[in-house]
């Protein structure tokens, strides 16, 4: 379901492109099929509980066509559904032993990308057309870039007002990922700082282990000399036993 809401998603944006009555009727058919899967509200033992727990499912299953069209943001809520099912794979991946990667590369890095594409496809539904700088869905993920980033450079800013609302949440949002991100970065170099500074460190120790017991072996070996001359020099000075007659 998530691999089909990626599908979905993208129709949808090409389909506001003016594509052509193919790609229409593919989303058709994928909302049809999201409807077809809340068939399950039937057999849910508690059917308020799973409405209250597949709210989503049931508002992003809207096709937007004709008069819907109005609501074509309604599709960034397919990317809350589609980010859920990505924050539960990547937990399910770092806690795995087998893979590597950690929390990093399966849950942060998916989000940030997620973030990034979300909040570009509402800059590009909510400016284009009317904000000379955004044209492109191009121009959408490089001003959603340095506002989340808060870079600022002051050569493309929002003009409606739901896009200066959105590049609000943007910035708050994105502080917050993008400084946790840095923190485990930075977090990652000093462990491996660290790691070296241990390593010497247990080098050092191994070292003087090898000159202790290298100066004990040279001690031991001395006094087992000592020791076999001194069990020598009585045995030449005993004196030597006659032949009997």
């Amino acid at each position: 379901m998530a691999a089909l809401t990626i599908v979905y998603v993208v129709l949808a944006f090409l389909q506001d492109q003016g594509a052509g009555p193919a790609v229409a009727t593919a989303v058709l058919v994928l909302a049809g099929l999201f409807v077809v899967e809340l068939a399950r509200l039937y057999d849910a033992p508690s059917r308020l509980l799973y409405i209250r727990r597949h709210w989503l499912d049931l508002i992003t299953c809207i096709p937007v066509v004709g008069s819907l069209r109005a609501l074509r943001l309604v599709r960034l809520l397919a990317f809350l559904r589609l980010g859920a099912a990505v924050r539960a794979f990547g937990v399910g991946v770092a806690a795995s032993e087998r893979v590597r990667g950690g929390s990093m590369l399966w849950i942060l890095g998916p989000v940030l990308l997620l973030v990034w594409i979300t909040a570009s496809y509402g800059f590009y539904e909510l400016e284009s057309g009317i904000n000379p700088h955004i044209q492109t869905f191009n121009d959408a993920l490089y001003f959603s870039f340095i506002t989340a980033s808060t870079v600022g450079y002051g050569d493309v800013t929002p003009v409606t007002p739901a896009g200066k609302v959105l590049s609000g949440i943007l910035i708050f949002v994105g502080i917050g990922l993008l400084g946790f991100a840095s923190a485990h970065i930075t977090s990652r170099l000093l462990r491996q700082t660290d790691d070296i500074g241990d390593l010497r460190s247990m080098i050092e120790q191994q070292n003087r282990l090898i000159a202790e017991l290298s100066a004990q072996v040279q001690a031991l070996s001395s006094n087992l000399g000592n020791a076999a001359s001194r069990q020598v020099e009585p045995e030449r000075l005993q004196p030597a036993s006659t032949a009997p007659d």
